[in-house]
């Protein structure tokens, strides 16, 4: 029975040909004697499995961030429905931001899938808008900036490293480049890690810096024999988070992961003092 593979015309993947001897056809004690290994019940030699393993894991690797996509854009679409059907301000701007977001996903999911390389060129500009989003005012308060951060990073790696390069690259520009280095697989790890760490030290220390600054100006504008109650309903709810505790309340700005607080205290009606909070 021939085997299913993913790239039928590029044989200059070992997976994608006949590899290897059926299980049944060959009784164990003749394999290991003479020193072949066990792949997805086929017997083939132990530089065969290397090869075989780093190219099946490719392969999964980009046709499961194309599945991942795929549903990402199903639930862009659903949100969608449910966004339309709100009174949210704006909500046409951010209906037209989803729906092309869901458009590009689905696009590059497909692409992806059937490892064509429009789909991971679309896919790469997604993954590079995860690592710019965070930054701007769009979405500037999301507590789920550091995951959209840590996702676009994981699907460069997925999508930029060797095998999937090769697997994006035509068969004859790859035959005729020469071999690469073993050691620049540890380098291309360094640089992913250095640069992942760099990007979320700026965006944690940007996010803590603009939350308090935030705490501190609403402990400025807490002005004391001002109603509590007034002085509350000038705080938008979507940037502050209000904790009322006995003779104060503590307003957490939304950014900085809840780190920088304003306490303001009062006497049950008029605010009589205010400080900013730092929790360490």
């Amino acid at each position: 029975m021939a085997r299913k593979k993913y790239q039928p015309d590029r044989t200059d993947f070992l997976i994608n040909t006949e590899w290897g001897i059926p299980q049944e056809d060959l009784s164990k004690k003749e394999a290991h004697s003479s020193g072949k290994k066990l792949f997805q019940k086929r017997w083939v030699t132990r530089e065969e499995k290397r090869r075989l393993q780093e190219e099946h894991a490719a392969y999964s690797s980009i046709r499961n961030t194309g599945i991942l996509l795929i549903i990402g854009s199903g639930l862009l679409l659903i949100n969608l429905f449910f966004l339309l059907k709100s009174s949210v301000s704006a909500k046409m701007i951010w209906a037209f931001f989803e729906l092309v977001y869901a458009v590009a996903l689905l696009a590059a999911g497909i692409g992806l899938f059937r490892f064509v390389c429009w789909g991971r060129n679309i896919a790469l500009f997604i993954f590079l808008s995860f690592l710019i989003l965070p930054f701007t005012p769009l979405l500037g308060n999301d507590k789920g900036a550091p995951v959209l951060m840590i996702i676009g990073l994981t699907g460069f790696y997925y999508l930029l490293r060797r095998p999937a390069r090769k697997i994006f690259s035509p068969a004859a520009a790859e035959e005729d480049s020469p071999p690469v280095r073993p050691g620049k697989s540890v380098l291309l790890w360094i640089v992913y890690a250095i640069l992942a760490l760099a990007v979320l030290f700026i965006y944690f220390t940007f996010d803590l810096h603009r939350a308090g600054k935030r705490a501190a100006a609403v402990c400025q504008s807490a002005r004391q024999g001002t109603s509590v109650e007034d002085f509350l309903a000038n705080l938008p709810p979507e940037n502050y988070r209000i904790i009322q505790v006995d003779d104060r309340v503590i307003i957490v700005p939304r950014a900085g992961m809840g780190r920088h607080a304003c306490i303001v205290f009062h006497d049950g009606q008029k605010i009589t003092g205010s400080k900013t909070g730092f929790d360490d």
